[in-house]
């Protein structure tokens, strides 16, 4: 029997994405909040302040920000309050960089 190439590397992506997903879930009490781009700058503060966290950091954009809460179920929260995705705070690290400024 062989096995098709397409096959393992379909297999294989399959697993980048399972592992990749797990890594990115929000974990933790710090979370990365990426809100709409489109919004004016200090929507993703909001969105934070309506989830019932507190804003620690903004990133190189104004929709990339990092919220803090006790709560357990606060990325739910987020994403009930306008967020339109939440994520592990650890991701933050390239995003919070300037731009060389």
């Amino acid at each position: 029997m062989k096995i098709s190439r397409g096959i393992v590397g379909l297999n294989f992506a399959i697993y980048l994405i399972l592992v990749l997903a797990v890594w990115a879930a929000p974990s933790g009490r710090f979370v990365l909040v990426l809100t709409d781009p489109a919004q004016e700058p200090g929507y993703g503060i909001s969105v934070i302040g309506r989830a019932g966290g507190s804003f620690v950091a903004t990133g190189r954009y104004a929709w990339i920000t990092v919220g803090y809460s006790e709560d357990h179920d606060f990325p739910t929260k987020l994403m009930e309050a306008g967020a339109m995705l939440v994520l592990n705070h650890q991701l933050a690290l390239g995003c919070l960089k300037g731009n060389g400024e």
